[in-house]
């Protein structure tokens, strides 16, 4: 039997627009539970972590999650699992980094934007800096918001390869990624002042420190605890969209089954463990709902791998002669 609050979300209207937890649960929008993952996260002896998923899979919105936690919001999070769960609470100093809206194609350039996010998280927290290099404004940031509040800083960066993947055929991607190496590396020397560390991205880059430097960051992108934390699974669908789904087939004038297997053709496959269950692309989901039932190819349009693309043409690789 469904809980009052599934029975409840079923009939919430669905944002395509919104990847900002607190705004969600404000609009009394659509939200698929997914806290039992984070109560594991911030419960664990564990505190720093890596998540890689395709873009638009909803890691931006897992980072809000996570920074809402953290918050001590505990109000948000009514009716979802995490908030009867024993959990303190407390409100930690928090670093918010959103790589997505750094581009610099100059180490200068690339310095000035990364000094520029810490500045204004600086700024966000009341605090004064006195550094001008991007790691060590950082660094120092870190230790200031310690020893200000007397309490472990949490540090969540979202899409950290970004300035990576807009540089890849740029002349100085080699002076850039020292720049990132440099930067990333001090979440490894501060480790002593940190509470929690969040990083996500879309896949690794072993010659940035965050992954030859910061060796005790525990990879989770492919754990099986964790394989459906983003997306939807078949069953998260059926509790969740139900009413949504049998409107479109009463308007498509199709059975609900054969909507629902259409869908997963279109929708389902992705897989991140070896034995986890799949999951549907959220962003298509949403999309193919908002459309009123219209199948596209959502994620491409929004998503598309453009950097892959670019590798295959520089390369001379004939995609039709590998697929095959």
């Amino acid at each position: 039997m469904l809980s009052d609050y599934l029975l409840a979300n079923r009939k919430r209207p669905i944002t395509t627009t919104s990847y900002n937890f607190e705004n969600i649960r404000n609009k009394n929008c659509l939200y698929v539970d997914k806290t039992e993952y984070f109560w594991k996260l911030v419960n664990s002896s564990d505190n720093l972590y890596f998540f890689s998923r395709p873009r638009r899979f909803g890691k931006s919105l897992t980072i809000s999650t996570l920074k809402a936690i953290f918050q001590g919001k505990k109000e948000l999070f009514k009716d979802l699992f995490i908030y009867d769960q024993p959990y303190e609470w407390k409100a930690y100093p928090i670093i918010h980094l959103d790589m997505g809206s750094i581009y610099a194609e100059t180490p200068e350039d690339l310095n000035h934007a990364l000094l520029i996010s810490i500045l204004d998280n600086a700024e966000d927290n009341g605090i004064e800096l006195q550094r001008t290099v991007a790691s060590e404004a950082f660094s120092e940031l870190i230790k200031k918001l310690y020893n200000r509040d007397k309490s472990p800083v949490v540090v969540l960066i979202d899409e950290y390869d970004k300035p990576i993947l807009n540089n890849i055929e740029n002349k100085n991607i080699d002076d850039l990624q020292k720049i990132m190496k440099a930067f990333y590396s001090v979440i490894k020397t501060c480790e002593a002042y940190e509470r929690f560390v969040f990083i996500t991205g879309v896949g690794k880059f072993f010659k940035v420190s965050i992954f030859s430097d910061l060796n005790n960051l525990n990879d989770i992108s492919m754990d099986e605890d964790f394989a459906t934390m983003c997306g939807y699974t078949e069953q998260e669908l059926e509790d969740n969209f139900h009413e949504k789904f049998a409107e479109i087939a009463r308007k498509k004038g199709i059975e609900y089954s054969l909507l629902l297997e259409k869908v997963k053709n279109w929708y389902d496959g992705y897989k991140f463990s070896d034995y986890g269950k799949n999951v549907y692309n959220p962003v298509s989901l949403a999309k193919f709902i908002y459309n009123y039932g219209k199948f596209n190819n959502y994620w491409f349009e929004t998503g598309s791998p453009s950097v892959l693309i670019k590798l295959f043409k520089n390369a001379n690789i004939e995609i039709e002669k590998l697929l095959n």
